[in-house]
C-alpha cells in the first residue's frame, strides 16, 4: 500500500509540473501522470495481500446424490 501511495503522490506531482513547465518536459510529465496508475496497480496486484493461501479457510460445498431409482418409470407414473 505504501508503494501505491508513493506512486500516486508522484502522479500528482507530475500533473502539477505538466501544467507549469513547457516544451518536451510537459509531455514527459503528462506521460508519467497517465502511465503511473497502470504500473502502480500492476505492482500492487503482483505482490498480493501478504497472506499465505494455505491460511485461508477451505470452503466445501455439500454434495447431493440422487440414486438412479429416483428417475425410473415407476416413480414417474406414480406422480401423475
Amino acid at each position: 500500500m505504501l508503494r501505491y501511495t508513493l506512486a500516486m503522490s508522484i502522479r500528482v506531482a507530475c500533473l502539477i509540473l505538466a501544467m507549469v513547465v513547457q516544451g518536451w518536459w510537459m509531455w514527459v510529465f503528462f506521460a508519467g501522470a497517465i502511465l503511473l496508475p497502470y504500473f502502480a496497480v500492476v505492482l500492487a496486484n503482483a505482490q498480493g495481500g501478504g497472506q499465505a493461501k494455505s491460511s485461508l479457510p477451505q470452503v466445501v460445498a455439500p454434495t447431493i446424490t440422487i440414486p438412479a431409482e429416483a428417475f425410473s418409470q415407476k416413480n414417474a407414473s406414480e406422480s401423475k
